[in-house]
């Protein structure tokens, strides 16, 4: 719900702030406006929720607290990327989504108290109010302004923007998780489990990566191709795709390493004869990653409609092609999907850049 509330409004935003430093208050101001508009229409959805009796009083409200406060916990963070204070933005995501879940663990474990939905619901917004909080006083102290600013042509262009951004990340939440839904349909819940076992797995990559590796790198190379510094935007390309290579192999080698005890652990036989999906995931989750220096690259360059296009373009055929292949090969068919359809982003994204590159105006 929380990636309906901003239609990805923040990939504008974050751009013009990495690229006007000495702007951050009136970006920053101007985003907050924005925001608080969405807010305003979600909470007239909830009304209507409420008028309806869809969910009771108490549940609307909650869920309404929570995906406010979940959605700027997300907003913030990803603006301490873009200000490059990566350790401020993961400290304040483990206390949105890590504090929590541990202490309901310890309530479970050393209280013998029964964890109810209630008490989810509590702790989940504590956590997310806290984080918010703590967001405003690092912003406040460091480089908010309180003029205010208000620009009315900026979040217009900011909302067209960020609807092209938008629609690439529905296509890409197709080749992402349509499989699954492919999979459930025509193989059942027993092959989906399969599935998503090996998923998850590979999917740690993924989390890691964005974590230590882009979120640092990728408001560098915005930065550098904004300077037209092609030695530094070169080298920080480099960079990301050799650090990227470089875990996935590590972890690659541990987890092959781990496999044997983690699936005698589990015990489930039906596990051991698709491990190869494993090995494809992780595969496809090397070339994901690998894409995202030309994905940056070209956002850099504001080439926001071909990357829409792209990812619209290779979305449909995932779709169409993932049908076919869990009907005739299974899950195995899904995961080589996924894995063509990764090679596709990082060929379409890497050739692209290369070809705006040669015509870009280069200082250094």
């Amino acid at each position: 719900m929380t990636l309906a509330v901003g239609i990805d409004f923040y990939v504008y935003s974050n751009r013009f702030l990495i690229k006007n430093r000495t702007e951050t208050s009136f970006i920053l101001v101007n985003q907050f406006v924005f925001h608080l508009f969405c807010y305003l229409l979600v909470l007239i959805l909830f009304f209507i929720f409420n008028y309806f009796e869809l969910f009771s009083k108490y549940i609307t409200i909650a869920i309404f607290v929570l995906l406010i406060f979940e959605h700027l916990g997300m907003e913030f963070f990803r603006i301490f990327i873009a200000l490059e204070k990566v350790l401020i933005a993961n400290i304040l995501l483990f206390i949105r989504t890590g504090i929590w879940p541990l202490l309901l663990i310890y309530q479970l474990i050393y209280t013998n108290t029964l964890v109810t939905l209630q008490s989810v619901i509590i702790y989940w917004i504590g956590a997310s109010v806290i984080a918010v909080l703590f967001s405003f006083l690092f912003l406040f102290k460091e480089v908010f302004s309180i003029k205010f600013l208000m620009d009315k042509k900026w979040i217009k262009n900011g909302l067209k923007i960020g609807a092209f951004f938008f629609i690439a990340t529905i296509a890409q939440k197709v080749i992402e998780f349509s499989d699954r839904y492919i999979i459930d349909a025509f193989l059942g819940s027993k092959s989906l489990g399969i599935y998503t076992f090996y998923f998850q797995l590979a999917n740690v990559a993924n989390v890691a990566i964005f974590t230590i590796v882009t979120s640092f790198l990728y408001p560098k190379i915005i930065h550098y191709v904004n300077i037209k510094d092609k030695v530094n935007v070169l080298a920080t390309i480099k960079k990301m795709e050799v650090n990227s290579i470089l875990f996935i192999v590590i972890y690659s080698i541990i987890l092959f390493l781990v496999l044997p005890y983690l699936l005698d652990l589990v015990d489930k036989p039906e596990l051991n004869n698709h491990r190869i999906i494993l090995f494809l995931f992780l595969l496809g989750n090397l070339f994901f990653n690998l894409s995202f220096a030309g994905h940056y690259s070209l956002m850099a360059l504001e080439k926001d409609r071909l990357l829409m296009w792209i990812a619209i373009i290779i979305g449909f055929i995932n779709f169409a092609a993932n049908i076919l292949a869990v009907i005739f090969v299974g899950i195995e068919g899904a995961v080589l999907v996924f894995l063509a359809s990764t090679i596709a982003l990082y060929i379409i994204k890497n050739r692209a850049v290369k070809t705006y590159f040669k015509k870009y105006e280069w200082i250094n």
